[in-house]
């Protein structure tokens, strides 16, 4: 029988979160005008300011990540404006759709879905498109399970002259990412992934570039994410200008403060002991591995799917295990599953995924030395431990 209650969410999100954060989000409400809720709000976002060590603006959007996405291109790229969109796999994807809608000229680097961008193409793209302004990127591309070289990246856009665009949605809160050191003009995340809470906030990072061309706009094509509203409201008023969701903004402080109360780099360790652990208990099996391992994320790891199965049959009898895990999206739909390694995992929760995937591939019909997958986490434990 499955029963949703108890699912184990071993998916990129929305992941599963610690008992406090469901008790700061029944709380009695306060008012969202009120100087309690001004408080809360402005320890919210410097927690998440000191996270990332940005002095930069930061805004909340109650939306969804891809709000702060549709932010960052309404606000900054007019119609005809020429907008780099790296494309890695779904997520980068998105970018390109974003861009499209608002008019600007999209000119695609489209890199094979599973690899890592390398500095050599985007320095060649460059050289022959002098005229473009902007540059959009995926930092962890969740849908293959790739960690690209951000610091790298952000340098060569800083010699170019680019306006560097960063999706952070499954990095930020996972895995290091510093916007200031690596020369982010703007990224966005989401409170559903690494920040450990429910579905419903996106975060936006102003750097000061970015500010000069948002400035220099005489219209902006959004009232819902406008940016200068919400530098204007929260300067002048300090919270922001459209009712937030006081629960989720209650329940990210908590997250937050237990990000820190963990110890930000114990955080990180934690996500790649977790992920390591991952990729050589799916080796173990004879599984391989979808993205390329030099590269590997640290928050969720793509795997393909055995030849001879769907995707999706893994996914059912995992779930009727009570273990929800991903397919692939887009091109390499039914030809790759993924596991998540994300916010509050830890090592019981990779030793009962791994169970029941072997339970699972036997079932279905895959065949290999019965514990070897969970023995192979096993010894990543006591190794890393």
């Amino acid at each position: 029988m499955i029963d949703n209650n108890t699912m184990l969410l071993m998916i990129p999100g929305p992941v599963n979160t610690h008992p406090k954060i469901y008790a700061a989000m029944s709380r009695p409400l306060i008012g969202h005008r009120t100087p309690e809720f001004k408080e809360l709000y402005n320890e919210t976002l410097n927690l998440f300011k000191k996270l990332i060590d940005t002095k930069n603006d930061v805004f909340i959007f109650t939306g969804s990540s891809t709000s702060a996405m549709d932010s960052a291109i309404a606000n900054l790229v007019q119609p005809g404006d020429k907008v780099l969109n790296i494309i890695q796999g779904k997520f980068s994807e998105r970018w390109y759709d974003i861009t499209k809608a608002y008019g600007g000229n999209s000119i695609v680097l489209n890199i094979e879905w599973g690899r890592a961008l390398r500095e050599e193409p985007l320095i060649e793209i460059l050289d022959k498109n002098k005229d473009i302004k902007f540059i959009t990127i995926c930092h962890n591309e969740t849908s293959t399970g790739i960690l690209n070289p951000a610091e790298k990246i952000g340098k060569i856009a800083r010699e170019y002259d680019k306006i560097l665009i960063v999706d952070g949605v499954t990095s930020v809160g996972g895995d290091y990412v510093y916007p200031d050191k690596w020369n982010f003009d703007i990224l966005v995340t989401g409170s559903q992934k690494c920040l450990g809470i429910p579905p419903g906030l996106g975060f936006i990072m102003v750097g000061s570039r970015a500010w000069e061309i948002i400035n220099n706009r005489t219209t902006i094509p959004s009232y819902y994410v406008n940016l200068p509203l919400y530098k204007q409201w929260f300067e002048e008023r300090g919270d922001t200008p459209f009712t937030p969701s006081v629960p989720l903004i209650a329940a990210q402080n908590i997250s937050l403060k237990m990000m820190f109360e963990e110890g930000f780099d114990n955080r990180v360790k934690r996500h790649r002991r977790m992920a390591k652990a991952t990729r050589e208990g799916a080796k173990a099996l004879g599984l391989e591995l979808f993205a390329e391992e030099e590269f590997a994320s640290n928050t969720v790891t793509a795997i393909k799917t055995p030849p001879k199965l769907k995707s999706k049959e893994i996914i059912e009898k995992m779930k009727e295990l009570g273990i929800l895990i991903a397919g692939g999206q887009g091109k390499i739909k039914n030809k790759i599953f993924r596991i998540a390694h994300m916010n509050i995992v830890q090592e019981k929760d990779i030793l009962i995924t791994f169970s029941a995937l072997e339970l699972s591939l036997r079932k279905l019909g895959f065949s290999f030395p019965q514990g070897s997958g969970v023995s192979a986490v096993e010894q990543v434990f006591e190794k890393d431990s």
